[in-house]
């Protein structure tokens, strides 16, 4: 399939260890989306093998996407969704095809692939469980989102003044009109993450930029004065296609928790998400998500009308507009550090 006739994009992140050619695979699955690395590191001159040429940016994650999108908005407007992946996580092309096929399809505006039994798992309500083809969450992890690109343009302001992702990544399941049923971990095909929270470079770099991670959590949820506090999978669609609801899922992931801890990596966070998801059946049966209200008003408008905490005019990827290149090719754009 020609580049340019892919209508997604897998924008990662990829330093001198990444991961990403095990999503390329050996050529002999058609891929329906293209690939462009965003390169960080040491290495960073030497990440290579995407569709398009790959950018070298020293930040950390999401303040180098936001100025990646910035002087790139055309991207946004070729793609139809967005893949932000972290570089440690083990997929392959047919996992990354069925994404995108099952977002378009459930009409989804925020996805994300489940994590194997055997990751590092992050949020235990993202671990895959069996008998679902998908559940329907009101949270999804900032390692690897799929995100609608029309919603994406609209979450750049958040995610530029709140560079972390750790607390942006909380609500953007619910700043869109009707949040219920659009935002979704997927279970038939998963992801596998690599390596440990916290043994990356990541928070080294949030603390030469003077960045909390936890504060801008508080900060960011303090914004809306109906955050639910919770992670809440609320609904699901089994493999047969049904949908069912709020208890079966709770039930159902719960009981799937408490079983599978002994067999993860971190079985007591596992086992005490699987406790406290069965009792989420007594305190949020029937829950579905609602649109966040804004507690100030003004903060709305400071984040789509005023300065961002990334600076971005000094920023340029390259001077015209990116093009597709050969698969398998990469040129090599540099930002400043």
């Amino acid at each position: 399939m020609a580049s340019s006739s892919r209508r997604f994009l897998v924008l990662a992140r990829a330093g001198g260890k990444s991961l990403h050619r095990e999503w390329l695979g050996d050529g002999t699955t058609a891929r329906t989306w293209d690939l462009q690395l965003n390169a960080y590191g040491e290495q960073a001159n030497e990440v290579t093998g995407g569709d398009l040429p790959t950018v070298v940016d020293q930040g950390t994650k999401w303040d180098s996407l936001a100025r990646h999108f910035r002087a790139h908005p055309e991207l946004l407007e070729r793609y139809d969704y967005v893949m932000l992946p972290d570089d440690d996580l083990r997929m392959t092309p047919g996992d990354i095809n069925r994404l995108f096929e099952l977002a378009t399809e459930q009409d989804l505006v925020v996805s994300q692939l489940a994590m194997s039994r055997d990751s590092w798992v992050t949020y235990p309500a993202l671990m895959t469980c069996p008998g679902y083809q998908l559940r329907y969450t009101n949270h999804i992890d900032s390692m690897a989102p799929c995100i609608r690109s029309s919603y994406l343009k609209t979450l750049l302001p958040l995610i530029e003044r709140h560079i972390s992702g750790w607390g942006a990544d909380h609500v953007w399941a619910l700043l869109m009109e009707e949040p219920a049923y659009r935002c979704a971990v997927i279970d038939e095909v998963t992801m596998v993450h690599t390596r440990p929270l916290g043994s990356g470079t990541i928070h080294g770099a949030f603390a030469r930029q003077g960045v909390d991670p936890v504060q801008e959590v508080r900060t960011v949820t303090g914004m809306f004065d109906n955050f639910p506090g919770s992670h809440i999978n609320y609904a699901g669609r089994l493999m047969d296609g049904r949908r069912v609801g709020s208890l079966h899922v709770m039930l159902r992931n719960g009981f799937w928790l408490v079983v599978a801890a002994p067999f993860t990596k971190t079985p007591y966070k596992i086992f005490r998400k699987g406790i406290g998801m069965l009792l989420q059946t007594l305190t949020h049966a029937g829950h579905l998500p609602r649109q966040l209200r804004y507690a100030d008003e003004s903060e709305r408008q400071r984040l789509e009308d005023g300065p961002t905490a990334v600076p971005l005019s000094a920023v340029a990827v390259t001077a015209a507009p990116l093009a597709p290149a050969p698969v398998g090719s990469a040129g090599a754009a540099q930002l400043p550090a």
